[in-house]
């Protein structure tokens, strides 16, 4: 397979897993799903490719199986038991799970421990037979938190529903996702650098066209759960200057990246941004500073 190939398989492969997970009833119970795949859903529309799938566990996870052992080992179960039983039972049989790997990545990963588990997950394809590189499937499951009375619905995924989090968290959470990818955040909690998360830019401003700025309960509720989101990982605000504290790199690496469509330009997507946040600062929502708990 080449890259494109590779790309196209992979999406293709996920939405399969995701139903699979999604006729899970107890995954169900201590899942939340959120990211691109869900903004496309909960938006009823065409979106950017994905090629991961995000979710963050419930606290009643951690009640039901205390320990990190039996969290991996729960895990493992019923993710392998989700997907096996959705290739078995269906009418034509093209794969076959091969294996489940679930790992607690270590708290030196996060310097604050949030990264909760990688899960890994290598399926046979009866139509690549003779194939190689086909890629492993793997997503992460987040540690839990804050989330507002608003933050999560229920949502179809095939004949099944599953929790999922809502527009207005969604739009909070991409913009709390932004602000932990800049430099002073990294700086904050030591974390290493990565890319600046433009993708969420363009979540945002595509949430925009179905809810523009005029729609003031809508974004009243984003807005508190940003803000919701801020403080679960102690990420400071100070209004737009936080967010254009890097604004020539986030402009390139949104004008270069690939994986972004060309129907929402940067000058577009950002004007939304800086609409929104003036928003929030006349409620005073964006300006706080949440200090890292002591040893």
């Amino acid at each position: 397979m080449n890259p494109e190939q590779q790309r196209n398989w992979k999406q293709q492969t996920l939405d399969l897993v995701f139903q699979a997970l999604a006729e899970s009833r107890e995954l169900s119970k201590y899942l939340v799903y959120k990211g691109a795949r869900i903004l496309a859903l909960r938006l009823g529309t065409m979106h950017r490719a994905s090629y991961d799938l995000d979710a963050n566990l419930l606290e009643v996870f951690s009640r039901d199986f205390p320990t990190r052992q039996d969290q991996v080992a729960r895990l493992e179960t019923l993710i392998r038991q989700a997907i096996t039983n959705f290739v078995e039972t269906q009418s034509l049989v093209r794969f076959a799970l091969e294996n489940v790997k679930v790992v607690h990545r270590p708290r030196d990963v996060h310097p604050l421990g949030w990264n909760a588990f990688d899960v890994s997950i290598r399926l046979h394809d009866h139509a690549q037979e003779g194939t190689r590189g086909l890629p492993t499937i793997t997503f992460d499951i987040a540690a839990p938190e804050s989330l507002g009375a608003t933050a999560i619905a229920p949502l179809k995924v095939g004949e099944m529903e599953v929790f999922a989090y809502t527009l207005e968290r969604l739009a909070g959470e991409k913009l709390r996702a932004f602000l932990s990818s800049l430099p002073s955040y990294r700086t904050k909690v030591a974390k290493p650098g990565e890319a600046v998360r433009v993708k969420d830019i363009y979540d945002v401003g595509k949430i925009l066209l179905v809810h523009p700025i005029e729609h003031l309960d809508f974004w009243a509720t984003a807005g508190h759960e940003f803000r919701l989101a801020c403080a679960s990982r102690f990420i400071d605000c100070a209004g737009i200057g936080t967010f254009e504290e890097a604004f020539e790199v986030t402009q390139a690496t949104y004008e270069a990246d690939p994986t972004i469509p060309k129907d929402l330009s940067f000058a577009e997507a950002w004007n939304g941004i800086r609409n929104i946040i003036a928003l929030w600062g006349r409620s005073d929502l964006v300006d706080f500073q949440y200090p890292l708990p002591e040893e």
